[in-house]
């Protein structure tokens, strides 16, 4: 048990020390100081008695359980604003998994995985066409000017660049 202070009212109750809490959780030190940084987790307490009573940082059990939400919603790829929407709607209705909010994120990832997926499959089709050629035995000098090895017959708008103007 830890007296802490927290916006200027004393709480007494388990705390982990940062790195007890990185252990604890499965996320690096550096990530849970940049996850309170942007707000994903609450500003921690801060050690305020004892022989090291220095001002530490020290996270509840709660915390910790926020911290493991957030390492397992990132190890299935959802981004830092998706991991945003889920912690509002477990702050706002509890338990998120069974609310239509929770599910409408997920639903939206996994529909962006599928085209990544399918952008993935077109990636895998071209380069086994190009791999498919027969090399060239044509020994004319090649030049950045002239090579057209790296050309695509159906290249994406998108990915078409302007030359950089120097």
């Amino acid at each position: 048990m830890v007296e802490c202070n927290r916006e200027e009212q004393t709480v007494t109750q388990a705390t982990y020390l940062i790195g007890r809490a990185a252990e604890a959780s499965g996320v690096s030190i550096k990530a849970i100081r940049y996850y309170e940084e942007i707000g994903l987790i609450p500003k921690a307490l801060r050690r305020t008695n004892g022989p090291h009573g220095n001002g530490h940082r020290v996270f509840s059990v709660a915390d910790v359980g926020r911290l493991k939400f957030i390492r397992h919603a990132r190890f299935l790829g959802l981004s830092l604003a998706e991991v945003r929407e889920l912690i509002a709607v477990a702050e706002e209705q509890g338990c998120p998994e069974s609310k239509l909010e929770y599910r409408a994120v997920f639903k939206r990832h996994l529909n962006a995985i599928n085209e990544r997926i399918d952008h993935l499959l077109q990636l895998r089709t071209t380069i086994e066409e190009f791999m498919a050629g027969e090399p060239s035995s044509d020994s004319r000098a090649c030049t950045w000017e002239t090579c057209d090895c790296m050309e695509p017959a159906d290249m994406p708008e998108s990915s078409s660049a302007a030359p950089d103007k120097a």
